[in-house]
């Protein structure tokens, strides 16, 4: 019975963000640049909702509601296959939790706060049916790795030169931040 819930759990959580997702990417989402409502546009800055502020700041790059509208369709997409599932939820979770933060911070009505909040307890739900894959996959993540001994014997060596290397990078970084502009 627990198997059919968790099914249920992911197929509801890819509907509902798979709606989410694809609303973004064609326009339901969002005060849009140049689209923004003329009552919107009038307010002086200084008086203008959280709620309006954030859609308006959401809504000016086309490319970050793509991304967005993307990761969403990606993620509730990986959730309907059992070996993919895991990797949907990785990708579905910081997003949820943001949306949840941005809704609290930005006074989103509590209807699309408790929505957001329903779909991560899906997915908690579905890590905690799937408990076993995901200690196993986080051990697998955090395993020590034997060290061979002449690596150990080099230790100070490695650590000297991914120093030297850093600040190889870091240097290059400046340079290019320098003759681009910052």
């Amino acid at each position: 019975m627990k198997a059919y819930f968790e099914l249920a759990a992911r197929i509801y959580v890819w509907v509902k963000l798979s709606l989410y997702g694809s609303g973004k990417i064609i326009g339901g989402q969002f005060y849009r640049r140049g689209k923004l409502p003329a009552e919107i546009a009038n307010i002086p800055l200084d008086e203008v909702t959280a709620y309006d502020l954030a859609w308006t700041f959401f809504g000016f790059s086309e490319g970050y509601i793509f991304f967005i509208g993307i990761s969403q369709l990606i993620g509730a997409f990986l959730l309907l296959f059992e070996r993919t599932k895991l990797l949907g939820i990785a990708i579905l979770l910081p997003i949820l939790l943001n949306i949840i933060v941005v809704d609290i911070a930005f006074d989103v009505s509590w209807g699309a706060t408790t929505s957001a909040i329903m779909y991560l307890t899906a997915l908690i739900y579905v890590l905690y049916f799937n408990k076993k894959q995901v200690v196993q996959a986080f051990q697998a993540l955090v395993q020590k790795q034997i060290v061979p001994p002449k690596l150990k014997q080099k230790k100070w060596l490695r650590i000297v030169v991914a120093l030297g290397i850093f600040a190889a990078i870091f240097l290059v970084e400046q340079q290019l931040l320098n003759f681009i502009g910052r």
